[in-house]
């Protein structure tokens, strides 16, 4: 008898948990009411890429050059040409 409340009150909870059921309406029922979703477009934010500043030839040569070509970069020099 020394556990009797919480056996009281377990059985009410579950009445009360078993009682109260929300009736919804059938899914087959056309006519059934419904809540509006709003309509969000799947680009909505979007940002096109930005095209890079093109360089004439005779510019991109000169980067070439100022770096040390493709041996520059694999030697660990950056775009200023300093040492990393």
């Amino acid at each position: 008898m020394k556990h009797a409340h919480w056996l009281l009150l377990a059985a009410f909870a579950a009445g009360n948990a078993v009682g109260k059921e929300e009736k919804r309406p059938d899914p087959a029922d056309p006519k059934a009411p419904t809540t509006a979703s709003p309509y969000r477009s799947a680009f909505e934010g979007y940002r096109s890429l930005e095209e890079p500043k093109s360089l004439s030839w005779r510019e991109a040569n000169d980067e070439a050059a100022r770096i040390g070509g493709h041996l520059g970069i694999l030697r660990g020099q950056d775009k200023r040409g300093d040492r990393k």
